[in-house]
């Protein structure tokens, strides 16, 4: 079994700041920017990740794209995928998992809604236009990912025609002939965007539906990526979130950042 080493950073702030905890995982993550994992005094009840030094990434990036995230088993927590979540953060991304920051793993979880994906964009375009927030014109809300993993897949399908929404990423999931979550195989005819699967193979039990969803969808660019031995949990345990992790950010970056030349890796 493959041992993750987690350093974690709990800061005091002061009343007036928006940031009231923080963790860091895999130390900061690989990327150009270090990132960290955050609790939000205005969104207590999810967890964000975005480089620790904003200003620095945009000056070097522009605005930052965003991506909300579903998480598996529609869980209140986003522990379970925080290395792959950081890791995309440290590459220049804000990232919007559902959920509040937990600074270790815990058996004790509370199913949530789709809906709250709504919420996570809601959140992001008002702080882009709040002065007084470390978002403020440091965020690009015209280029917005909808992620999720397993059930949290299907909240992506069930809010999938949010306009703001360009591009989707199902991890291990796809909606076949089923419901869940309050989608089901007639929320595909919602997309807007490019969308990609990500699943681990034989072993998966969303293999089967992933791919049914990719032979069904014909009306916006569909990719489809199969980690032949990923099994139901990929690589998310992977420090910086392994394979998953590297598809992901080519689709992103090519999607959100539009470096073309990413589109051979699909």
């Amino acid at each position: 079994m493959k041992k993750i080493i987690l350093l974690f950073q709990l800061v005091c702030f002061s009343v007036t700041s928006q940031i009231v905890k923080t963790k860091t995982i895999d130390e900061g993550g690989s990327g150009p920017y270090k990132a960290i994992a955050a609790t939000e005094k205005s969104l207590p009840d999810f967890t964000v990740y975005r480089p620790d030094n904003i200003k620095s990434a945009v000056e070097s990036e522009g605005k930052l794209p965003v991506m909300v995230f579903g998480n598996g088993a529609c869980a209140d927590t986003s522990i379970s995928h925080e290395n792959l979540l950081s890791e995309v953060a440290s590459n220049g991304y804000i990232v919007i998992a559902i959920g509040a920051l937990k600074m270790e793993n815990s058996p004790e979880w509370e199913s949530t809604e789709a809906k709250l994906l709504i919420k996570a964009m809601d959140w992001i375009e008002d702080q882009a236009k709040n002065k007084n927030s470390d978002y403020y014109k440091n965020v690009d809300i015209n280029n917005i990912a909808s992620g999720g993993q397993s059930c949290g897949g299907a909240q992506v399908m069930a809010t999938a025609n949010d306009s703001r929404i360009k591009t989707y990423l199902m991890f291990n999931s796809g909606m076949g002939n089923m419901s869940m979550a309050g989608a089901n195989s007639e929320s595909k005819k919602s997309l807007h965007g490019p969308i990609l699967y990500i699943v681990g193979g034989e072993e998966d039990i969303a293999t089967n539906n992933a791919l049914l969803d990719y032979e069904r969808i014909n009306h916006v660019p569909v990719a489809f990526a199969n980690m032949l031995e990923g099994d139901h949990g990929g690589t998310f345990d992977e420090k910086f979130g392994g394979t998953f992790t590297r598809v992901a950010l080519n689709w992103l970056d090519w999607q959100l950042k539009g470096k073309k030349k990413n589109a051979s890796v699909f």
